[in-house]
């Protein structure tokens, strides 16, 4: 049995700048939970976006998809470089989604799934390689959907949970093989949830926590899922019900926090911050 335990965290505002997967880009570059971080502001997007992805690869930070004000789904991919703070456009997706999701691995960048023009989930995978700057097509995914989260463990792209087109939460658990493009189906995670906090340890077990949109209750349930025996295992709940919009996330050895999000169906932003050891 996985052992839990819980950490309140008294933070000041969090700005998580390129939603969820920019909290773990941050982290990726060396940025701490020290409560008493500066923050200075950096050179603006060239193309303003939200429900984007967010990844890093070899220190570039990639922001690809989203939507405009105007709910447009975008296909822009834009790169950012913290040793020079300038934005490059790149290679578009071939085909604009907003809600989407992204992993980097290898020197390459998975962008799955999201919420086409017509508002119509996609099942889609693309595969960028910053190196020709071209984008192409994986094997799709089994299930069409927008806000999942993706997260790396034994080799293999995890894709968990999300939202159907019809606003339905999701439970599909989705694991890609970028050496042989397939996909294998798994076990589904208990409690069905949209763009929750998620994140790989140490041991390659993967822990989910929160999640929800708008008009769903934000949940504060927490699972444990073990590739090795594609079983999920429930743990001790978070402090307070966190939603997506996304929820921020990041691991730090075995320690996993949770970070803001959304507490209630109005969009309230949290300021909340919590942490757990799994061991």
């Amino acid at each position: 049995m996985s052992r839990i335990s819980h950490t309140f965290k008294n933070a000041p505002v969090l700005l998580l700048a390129l939603g969820a997967a920019g909290v773990t880009a941050a982290a990726a570059l060396g940025t701490s939970l020290d409560p008493h971080l500066s923050w200075m502001s950096r050179a603006p997007m060239p193309t303003a976006s939200a429900g984007l992805a967010s990844v890093i690869d070899d220190g570039q930070i990639y922001a690809i998809g989203g939507s405009n004000t105007a709910g447009d789904a975008l296909a822009a991919v834009q790169s950012y470089s913290p040793s020079t703070g300038r934005w490059r456009r790149e290679a578009p997706l071939p085909v604009g989604a907003s809600m989407i999701t992204a992993a980097a691995r290898a020197g390459r960048i998975y962008a799955v799934g999201g919420l086409n023009q017509a508002g119509h989930a996609l099942a889609s995978l693309e595969i960028y390689d910053p190196s020709t700057n071209r984008w192409t097509r994986g094997a799709p995914m089994p299930t069409p959907r927008g806000l999942a989260q993706a997260t790396w463990s034994g080799g293999r792209m995890y894709v968990i949970a999300s939202l159907d087109a019809q606003g339905n939460r999701l439970g599909a658990v989705e694991a890609y093989d970028p050496r042989t493009n397939t996909w294998q189906t798994r076990a589904p995670i208990p409690i069905p949830r949209a763009h929750p906090a998620v994140g790989t340890l140490s041991d390659g077990q993967i822990i989910v926590a929160g999640g929800g949109l708008k008009t769903h209750a934000p949940l504060a349930d927490v699972e444990l899922y073990t590739p090795a025996t594609n079983t999920w295992q429930q743990l001790t709940p978070i402090l307070r019900p966190s939603a997506g919009g996304p929820t921020g996330e990041l691991v730090h050895g075995d320690e996993f926090y949770v970070i803001g999000g959304f507490t209630g169906t109005s969009l309230d932003a949290s300021t909340f911050v919590e942490s757990t050891t799994v061991g």
